[in-house]
């Protein structure tokens, strides 16, 4: 999800109770539920092939969650050690002068921590739980990037319960603790509308057994009811539309059908070159065109997840393998 969902899930989940025992915990919070995409840097030092191959996979996987719960816990008790009276300043209820132990901080970062693979897997770009043991992809395939929403949601409940706290209220986490169940409850709605739609896909294609790779089912921007259905055939990527309506999910028919141009000899050149082995590493819908004029030789390799054409971005890359030849094959 994007890092406003991530910092409002944070802030959120601090004001169920965490702040009013913790000093600077919605602070640790929001830092705890987006510190994961540090590898986002990767943008700034590499090119979009090691970017994309490198996200959602060290810093969202098992044995980081961990280090950074364990890391954020141990500063924020230093800190509190260091500047207790910062912390009493900006927290009404905390004490001046009160020493706060890791053992309190590390719930509260570590809940945080791993909300933030948890989001990510319900998109269509997936995580990588069990990196480094394994590089398999997860998806949710439940919501998109950005969820107006569930912004809407954490954001209020964060915003009431922040505001009761300064008043004094002793209920003041009731309206954070609310949104988190109604966000839940949400989510669980949209994960199983997303499944019924790929089980009605999968009869309508006599698809049984299609794996995440085979057919994804995308949620559309502000909607409820609507869905994206792609389709991997031998030789292209078919899309289709599907509605939720009183009867349940109807998938209707093609949309548009694109080609997905790959060979196996064009697809062993292609990862036979170090970007284009990275990107396929990442890629979950790869199409490939073969260059021609002044680009023949090379291969551009876009996710039609995420690109179209042959235009160059962060979800498509241009390649040159040795070994192809300028007919574009072995």
């Amino acid at each position: 999800m994007d890092n406003l969902c991530h910092s409002l899930a944070g802030a959120a989940i601090a004001q169920a109770g965490f702040a009013r025992r913790l000093p600077r915990a919605t602070l640790l919070a929001i830092v705890a539920a987006n510190i994961a995409d540090v590898d986002a840097f990767t943008y700034l030092v590499g090119d979009s092939a090691t970017a994309v191959a490198f996200r959602r996979g060290w810093t969202h996987g098992l044995p980081a969650l961990v280090v950074w719960s364990v890391a954020l816990a141990a500063l924020f008790a230093w800190w509190n050690r260091k500047r207790p009276l910062l912390a009493a300043v900006a927290d009404a209820d905390a004490p001046a002068g009160r020493s706060v132990s890791f053992a309190a901080f590390f719930p509260l970062a570590a809940i945080a921590v791993v909300s933030h693979p948890l989001l990510d897997w319900l998109n269509t770009y997936g995580v990588r739980f069990l990196m480094p043991f394994s590089d398999e992809w997860f998806y949710g395939d439940a919501l998109f990037i950005v969820d107006p929403p569930l912004l809407v949601l954490l954001g209020a409940g964060a915003w009431l319960a922040s505001q009761a706290l300064r008043a004094g209220s002793a209920r003041s986490e009731l309206p954070a603790r609310a949104a988190l169940v109604v966000a839940l409850l949400y989510i669980t709605a949209m994960k199983a509308m997303s499944e019924d739609t790929r089980r009605a896909a999968e009869r309508q294609f006599a698809m049984p057994n299609a794996t995440r790779g085979d057919l994804m089912v995308s949620p559309v921007p502000l909607s409820f009811t609507r869905r994206n259905v792609l389709v991997r055939t031998l030789r292209d990527y078919d899309r289709f539309p599907a509605e939720w309506r009183m009867r349940g999910v109807v998938v209707g028919p093609l949309a548009s059908r694109d080609p997905i141009g790959a060979t196996p000899a064009l697809v062993a050149a292609v990862r036979a070159t170090p970007a284009g082995e990275r990107f396929l590493r990442w890629s979950r819908f790869p199409y490939f065109v073969p260059g021609s004029g002044p680009d023949t030789g090379t291969v551009f390799v876009g996710d039609t997840r995420y690109a179209a054409g042959t235009v160059e971005s962060w979800a498509g890359i241009r390649v040159r393998p040795p070994t192809l030849g300028a007919g574009g094959t072995h």
